[in-house]
């Protein structure tokens, strides 16, 4: 076996780099995470993971739970608010600092932060990684380094990817009426941005406020916080906002995805995940369970030795799932009144997309089961209809 310096660096010490780390680790492999800030560092993130997604570590995340929403409210222009219960918790918030440092801790790996990659070069039995002032070599190499994955860039990488963007602050929640409001509900607030939305998730102590788009636009989205916040009563006077680029997954148009991976995601050595691979929920703008998945899926690739079907693997657990959620976003937020109305406004429905989220089921999965919930559900309204259209059509 070739002599390295390490079995394999892993690029970024997010979810994804550091469920590799994990994983690899515990398959007893010589492992070190290469982490560009210092850590605990700040991530404008909205910070919402499934249960589900924890519970695949054998150790628990309560220390680092912020909060467990108990209900979720969806909102639209001149349209009444539909609320809906989470009686089993399904989905908690964290705050990524302290989830991320969290999760590396846990891997139990040498970690070097505050250490920028600048060069990534691989030959047919390894890899040079150049980090600070120093060159390393490994086996392998996990590029785990964000959306302007600088891994990526070097091999050649997601040349033509695009970028959304989003903005987010924590806000402290010291008053009474906002805790009240919001210190067990999520917000999505619909119809505020084209291609995407606002929201206010409680996290403890803190509401985590934010607007995301999955496309490019021009829209000024820092002028469309401040204005919704100062109606919403979230006084952001003193609070840093911060950005974020959101690289939403793409794929191409039918049904050429639906025949093979739409794009390369790993070399003869290397392999990116999460965010620098493009694995951000074009729909919902999620990421982080993605990120975890496609590190676990890393590491599986390493332990066997085999990065060829990697992205057969990320296509058929994550990536065609994205792909039927872009078509999905496609109509959704071309009409977006329409799509409130017969959507968010149906309680089944909703609840098809909580059983998304939480990963219980795919976006492919949950298609028939959305057509059905809205067919019944238009059916059960017609029948009250008594010639006001208010009977179907909220105004």
């Amino acid at each position: 076996m070739t002599r390295t310096d390490w079995d394999a660096i892993v690029v970024g010490a997010g979810p994804g780099g550091a469920a590799a780390a994990y994983d690899l680790r515990q398959a007893g492999l010589r492992i070190l995470v290469v982490e560009q800030a210092r850590l605990p560092r700040y991530k404008a993130c909205g910070g919402a993971i499934p249960k589900t997604t924890l519970e695949q570590f054998p150790f628990r995340f309560d220390s680092v739970i912020r909060s467990a929403p108990t209900e979720v409210r969806f909102t639209f222009p001149n349209l009444p608010p539909m609320d809906m219960a989470l009686p089993d918790q399904p989905v908690v918030m964290v705050m990524r600092d302290e989830f991320d440092l969290f999760l590396i801790r846990h891997a139990d790996v040498e970690v070097w932060d505050d250490c920028p990659v600048t060069e990534v070069r691989e030959a047919d039995d390894r890899v040079w990684v150049t980090a600070g002032e120093r060159t390393i070599t490994a086996r392998y190499l996990i590029g785990a380094d964000g959306a302007t994955s600088s891994v990526a860039r070097s091999l050649g990488l997601r040349r033509g990817r695009r970028f959304g963007g989003s903005l987010e602050a924590e806000v402290p929640l010291t008053d009474a009426s906002l805790r009240a409001e919001y210190g067990s509900r999520a917000l999505f607030s619909l119809g505020i941005v084209p291609w995407g939305y606002l929201w206010v998730f409680p996290k403890g102590d803190f509401l985590s406020i934010g607007v995301g788009q999955f496309r490019p636009n021009r829209l000024d989205l820092r002028s469309v916080l401040h204005h919704e916040m100062d109606r919403l009563g979230i006084e952001l006077d003193g609070i840093a906002v911060r950005g974020h680029p959101l690289p939403c997954y793409q794929a191409p148009p039918w049904p050429v995805w639906r025949i093979q991976p739409p794009e390369k995601l790993s070399t003869r050595r290397c392999i990116l995940v999460g965010d620098a691979a493009g694995l951000v929920d074009p729909f919902l703008g999620e990421g982080i369970r993605h990120a975890i998945t496609s590190g676990r899926l890393a590491a599986s690739a390493i332990l066997q030795d085999n990065l060829s079907d990697y992205e057969l693997h990320i296509w058929r657990t994550i990536g065609h799932s994205l792909a039927t959620a872009g078509l999905l976003a496609g109509f959704f937020y071309r009409f977006q009144k329409l799509s409130y109305r017969l959507g968010v406004c149906n309680p089944a429905t909703i609840r098809q997309f909580v059983q998304v989220l939480t990963g219980r089921f795919s976006y492919q999965g949950s298609g028939r089961r959305l057509l059905t919930a809205t067919i019944a559900w238009l059916f059960t309204r017609s029948k009250i209809w008594r010639g006001s259209p208010e009977a179907v059509w909220p105004s």
